[in-house]
């Protein structure tokens, strides 16, 4: 009965007793209105998180496919640059079953370079430019692998394999763009004819 009668006493005394009532749940109704909002946008992140994991478990899968496809070709190459005996069903085997996959899973750059590499080596290529081509397509695979920001040169790579690269005139300057190699040592590629 007291609650009633102080109502009534707060009728009386504020005949605006509505607007004040109305103006404090304002910020109940924006603090209900901002969890609403929170909620969506938690559900929104967390969506996000999910897809860009699935994103990241799909790339570590490629990458691994692409570790598996490249490294047959790259040790197939080297062993043939080094000269050793090589098993020459065996090695078309490899390259043919190389060619298959990095069209699948190899970047355009790859792709290209790899190309390049065996366009030249079916066409008698001056030494620097195989090993400049060689170079160009073992950084192309290192970039599609997982390091596509990397500032490694060819001379780097092969300054590993070739212990005179900067003594041996052959070799000097291997950094240079494949169209100043050609034009160095008078060799045209053959894409370009």
């Amino acid at each position: 009965m007291n609650v009633e009668l102080e109502i009534l006493a707060m009728q009386s005394s504020s005949p605006d007793w509505h607007l004040s009532l109305a103006a404090a749940s304002i910020p109940a109704l924006a603090a209900i209105v901002a969890a609403l909002i929170a909620a969506r946008a938690a559900r929104h992140a967390k969506r996000a998180e999910l897809s860009a994991q699935h994103l990241r478990d799909l790339e570590n899968r490629i990458s691994e496919k692409k570790y598996d496809v490249y490294k047959p070709m790259i040790n197939l190459i080297r062993d043939m640059l080094d000269r050793r005996q090589i098993d020459e069903e065996d090695s078309r085997a490899r390259i043919s079953d190389f060619s298959t996959w990095v069209i699948i899973y190899g970047s355009d750059e790859a792709v290209q370079t790899f190309h390049n590499f065996m366009q030249a080596a079916y066409h008698d290529p001056p030494v620097k430019v195989l090993m400049k081509l060689y170079a160009d397509f073992v950084l192309a695979a290192r970039r599609d692998m997982g390091y596509p920001e990397t500032h490694v040169k060819p001379s780097h790579f092969l300054g590993m394999r070739i212990n005179d690269l900067y003594d041996n005139s052959l070799l000097r300057n291997v950094d240079a763009s494949l169209r100043e190699i050609c034009d160095e040592v008078d060799w045209q590629p053959p894409w370009t004819r």
